[in-house]
């Protein structure tokens, strides 16, 4: 009896001591590990099925390998240095329930903010209409039927949900499937009948957009179709995916972020499939990457420049002149003074140039570009004249340019001036809408507004309007 009460009163007190943070005697800590101490666990689940029993789902090539492959690069204690890899290639764990119950094992084991999530999905991907009839995106497994996708399938946004739950600042989700009907999808025959009879694109929306936590990367946009390459020997993003993650360090800080690697891969994708397949990634990050997936972070050589926002998607950056790649992406400078433009997908406009001196390591947002080009106060001087008795004169003004206020384009402009003999004289105020025809130092401008005067005589007596 007095036995049992030990072990209950010892496992009241345990319980609550492994859910809340870890204490370790400061006598017990070497000064230079602390930081890998508290740099939080790194865990990824990679799915890859090597087969599917509905037989109107082809079977996939290289799906399986390129789990595996992930996880040997994940696992390698001196490139991914992962503390635990769920890799699923078998049938009898990659069937729905066991690919959930994995899923519960790593949010059990993801408690902390400083947390490493890496999920990989290579398999088919499909549709199938909602009961409110929107369409829904789904992730085939191998027990998974075609003419039950709700109840045998993994819906994207039940990834994406569990995702948003757990703890971690630092998010990766890969999917490397496709919804076209051809190459890594697979589409249930009225579903692939009404896409065909479908005028224009497939009425198929893109993912939502994620938490500030996540990283998404689809291996091809939404209507394109991810291939398989026998000659590579992986899912074609894959492939490159997995250089990258060897070569693939932009700033030469020795580590790979996942935004590195992805833009290796994304390039190396489009030029492999003469543009037929353009990976993409939604993400969040201002700054420098979180997200270390291989090697470790030291002291950064180069700069980098760029945005993975779906806003700037086609957009170009160029520097010093040179164009240097199509946003979205992150394009290498060298630490200095350069001159920075982001122009149309086109190439005829500049919507934004600047002079900026960068730092070693240093990673610059495009959106802080635009804010730093838009947002302008200007000041200078002239006459103001006007036929109303004394008033006017030599005068100082100055201007206040709001953009993107009015609306996307667009500019609200807060002008005033004085004349120097105020408050004899004249003071003038306006609020303008403008758009801007074109950048540069003289740009012409389209715009309407409201001015208004103060008028006054020598002796200051205020005119009225005749």
């Amino acid at each position: 009896m007095i036995a049992a009460l030990l072990a209950l009163l010892l496992a009241l007190v345990a319980g609550p001591a492994r859910a809340g943070p870890v204490r370790v005697p400061a006598e017990r800590v070497d000064a230079g590990r602390a930081d890998e101490l508290f740099r939080g666990r790194r865990l990824a689940l990679l799915v890859g099925p090597e087969d599917f029993a509905d037989e109107a789902v082809p079977d996939l090539a290289w799906a399986d390998d390129d789990a595996r492959a992930l996880a040997a690069v994940l696992e390698d204690p001196a490139r991914g240095a992962f503390d635990r890899v769920w890799t699923l290639t078998a049938p009898n764990v990659t069937r729905l329930a066991a690919v959930r119950r994995a899923m519960a094992r790593l949010e059990a084991e993801s408690r902390s903010p400083e947390d490493t999530v890496f999920v990989y999905f290579s398999t088919h991907g499909s549709l199938a209409r909602d009961g409110r009839g929107a369409w829904r995106q789904y992730l085939l497994l191998s027990d998974s039927r075609l003419a039950d996708l709700p109840g045998t399938a993994l819906s994207q946004a039940e990834v994406l949900g569990w995702l948003d739950r757990l703890p971690s600042k630092r998010k990766v989700l890969v999917l490397a499937s496709c919804h076209s009907g051809q190459g890594k999808s697979a589409l249930p025959a009225e579903v692939a009948d009404e896409l065909a009879r479908a005028k224009g694109p497939p009425p198929v929306p893109p993912l939502r957009q994620v938490s500030e936590a996540t990283v998404l990367i689809g291996v091809c946009a939404w209507n394109e179709t991810a291939r398989e390459s026998d000659a590579l020997g992986h899912d074609i993003y894959t492939a490159f995916f997995l250089e990258a993650l060897a070569d693939g360090d932009l700033d030469g800080d020795g580590a790979v972020t996942v935004t590195e690697a992805h833009d290796q891969a994304r390039r190396r994708t489009w030029s492999y499939t003469g543009g037929a397949q353009r990976p993409y990634a939604r993400a969040e990050i201002l700054g420098v990457d979180p997200i270390v997936l291989t090697g470790r972070r030291g002291e950064a050589r180069a700069a980098t420049l760029g945005s993975w926002r779906a806003r700037w998607d086609g957009y170009r950056v160029a520097v010093d002149g040179q164009d240097k790649g199509v946003l979205p992406g992150l394009v290498p400078v060298g630490p200095g003074r350069h001159r920075v433009e982001i122009r149309t997908p086109d190439r005829e406009r500049v919507v934004a140039r600047a002079r900026l001196r960068l730092r070693e390591g240093q990673a610059l947002e495009v959106d802080r570009i635009v804010r730093r080009d838009r947002l302008r106060l200007g000041g200078g001087g002239g006459w103001l004249g006007v036929s109303a008795g004394d008033a006017g004169g030599t005068a100082i003004g100055g201007e206040l340019h709001l953009p993107r206020l009015p609306g996307r384009g667009w500019e609200l402009v807060l002008a005033g001036a004085a004349a120097t003999r105020w408050p004899p004289g004249t003071l003038q105020g306006s609020a303008i809408v403008e758009r801007p025809l074109r950048a540069g130092a003289l740009q012409p401008r389209l715009g309407a507004g409201l001015v208004g005067f103060l008028l006054a005589d020598r002796e200051g007596r205020l005119l009225a309007p005749s």
